[in-house]
């Protein structure tokens, strides 16, 4: 990955991916990921109401899987549409109203903060992504770079789910976990915080409930990463 020439120093982390559409393309995505095939309850038709954005900001709706059965990831794994930006339990009042910054979770405060706590205990998933999007360069006149994996196959980050609710409404929600950038990281010329990219093993042990889940919170190998490749690359 070609350095760019200003480091982003922004404290919002990661506020932009892409996620290409279709629960059928991300189910046999997963399977070949996960080795686990992915139950869809309505078949090809489940989700088929609740949509996610493909362009996706705090907010938005997007796409996560979480095991079936709470902590037991062999109980099979499902896909869910919610909220990016944990709306936490406690709040009071409609999912709407919560305007804290709850998209990212620092990996460092997450199973102390109130926001994160229950769900680092109980509710971890997997967030797929195209591709993520950070900027690079002075106020007004940044630039914006997209960055992917180098093979060319999606991004399955850490993430943590919640649900609320709130008068009969019922929010489902969820966050992307964050963690340091190191010299060397393919992620740190952009910022000083990066998603926890997983591979297969890391999937596995992070929705593991019985794991310690400190032991995925690395950087991928230099090299997995790429910004703005004009096609993929061969691995």
């Amino acid at each position: 990955m070609d350095a760019p020439t200003a480091r982003a120093k922004l404290s919002a982390m990661c506020n932009l991916y892409t996620l290409t559409p279709g629960i059928a393309d991300w189910a046999a995505l997963f399977e070949s990921f996960m080795g686990a095939p992915l139950t869809l309850a309505a078949g090809p038709d489940t989700l088929a109401n609740q949509p996610w954005a493909m362009t996706v900001y705090p907010k938005y709706q997007g796409l996560f899987f979480r095991p079936l059965d709470g902590g037991d990831p062999t109980a099979g794994h499902e896909p869910a549409v919610g909220r990016w930006g944990i709306v936490p339990f406690f709040h009071k009042g409609p999912a709407s109203a919560w305007k804290f910054p709850t998209n990212n979770a620092r990996s460092e405060e997450m199973s102390t903060k109130a926001s994160f706590r229950d769900s680092v205990k109980t509710r971890r998933c997997l967030v797929p992504a195209t591709a993520i999007c950070e900027w690079t360069g002075p106020q007004g006149r940044k630039t914006k770079h997209t960055i992917g994996r180098a093979d060319g196959a999606p991004l399955f980050l850490a993430g943590l789910w919640g649900r609320h609710s709130w008068e009969g409404e019922t929010t489902e929600s969820y966050t992307m976990v964050m963690m340091d950038t190191a010299p060397g990281d393919d992620l740190h010329p952009f910022h000083n915080r990066q998603p926890v990219v997983l591979d297969r093993a890391g999937a596995h042990a992070w929705l593991d409930l019985k794991a310690d889940y400190r032991d995925v919170l690395r950087a991928p190998p230099p090299g997995t990463l790429a910004a703005d490749p004009p096609e993929p690359v061969a691995a």
